[in-house]
């Protein structure tokens, strides 16, 4: 009799979906299970340091896995929907475990790991002890600018975009005032102003950052590397990243990338690039749908190539 072969399971590390990174996490999971495979999200608790050991979670989670936990669980709001979400993720040799770059370590001990570098590697130097990675880990990235190719030297990619089509629109045309303003990944910047002339979009709801966006002439980002800025362009901003010291909107740009819609400083030159570009970005933004299928599938092939000799011959993908 022929065994019956499986597919592999899939653990998504992530916080609950609260900016850009942690959506694309519970993207790639919701994508997974409309492929038919068996994906959760472990979900992280808000509001304190994501544990750098096995021991510290154990030491933070475990006591946390009760009726508060589980409302955490239950009540998650963000933009994915449909999601499984696990109070302690089942982790066997049929598992890979994903997790985003602001996780030190293995935390869930898991045999197959991916590691995903939403942003820059937070974890380079030499420690002591326990390692940020482990020898056999994969390691892909969601834009060239933020790979480590020490780590990740052929250059895996894959990058997911998710945009609701019907939140994240422009219906003001008409008169515009004021200002409003990204801070996120640019809390610690030296030339952050103590107080910005403008409303924080940070923690508002996607709701309400839509109704801002479409209230307001300018946006502006101090965080560089934000879809927000982009979805500011679309509710009819003049979207304006503003460059760190020294820095031009080629630091900021892959290769090829064009930064459509976009400023980078307050140069004449570059609002009138962003005003002249925003139909461009319109039409990149049509095309997400297609751009995702394929890179998920490139998500599972960098999977298979990778872990084929390290898991079961039975398991199919």
């Amino acid at each position: 009799m022929m065994k019956q072969t499986r597919r592999p399971r899939f653990v998504i590390v992530s916080p609950p979906q609260l900016w850009g990174g942690t959506i694309v996490l519970h993207l790639l999971c919701r994508m997974l299970i409309d492929r038919g495979y068996d994906a959760k999200i472990f979900l992280l608790r808000v509001g304190e340091r994501i544990p750098s050991s096995r021991q510290e979670l154990l030491q933070k989670y475990l006591p946390f896995m009760n009726g508060k936990r589980k409302q955490v669980l239950d009540n998650q709001k963000g933009p994915i929907k449909g999601c499984n979400l696990t109070n302690w993720p089942y982790v066997d040799d049929d598992t890979i475990v994903v997790y985003p770059e602001v996780v030190f370590g293995n935390i869930l001990a898991a045999k197959h790991v991916v590691r995903w570098f939403l942003n820059v590697n937070r974890f380079t130097g030499e420690y002591e002890g326990e390692q940020p990675y482990g020898k056999e880990d994969m390691f892909i990235c969601y834009r060239d600018v933020f790979n480590d190719y020490q780590l990740n030297p052929s250059g895996r990619q894959v990058t997911l975009r998710h945009f609701d089509y019907d939140l994240y629109k422009r219906w003001n045309y008409g008169y515009r005032e004021g200002s409003c303003f990204i801070i996120r990944k640019g809390e610690n910047r030296a030339d952050l102003p103590p107080n910005v002339p403008g409303i924080v979009l940070d923690n508002l709801s996607e709701e309400e950052k839509v109704e801002v966006m479409n209230q307001c002439r300018y946006c502006y980002s101090f965080d560089t590397q934000t879809f927000y800025s982009n979805i500011a362009a679309i509710c009819g901003c003049v979207s304006i990243v503003i460059p760190e010291p020294g820095k031009t909107r080629e630091d900021y740009l892959s290769a090829g990338e064009k930064g459509w819609g976009i400023a980078y400083g307050t140069a004449s030159e570059e609002i009138e690039f962003a005003r002249k570009t925003c139909k461009k970005l319109e039409e990149e933004i049509e095309s997400f749908r297609d751009k995702n299928n394929k890179n998920l599938q490139n998500f599972l092939d960098y999977c298979r190539e990778y872990f084929k000799d390290r898991m079961d011959a039975e398991i199919c993908w």
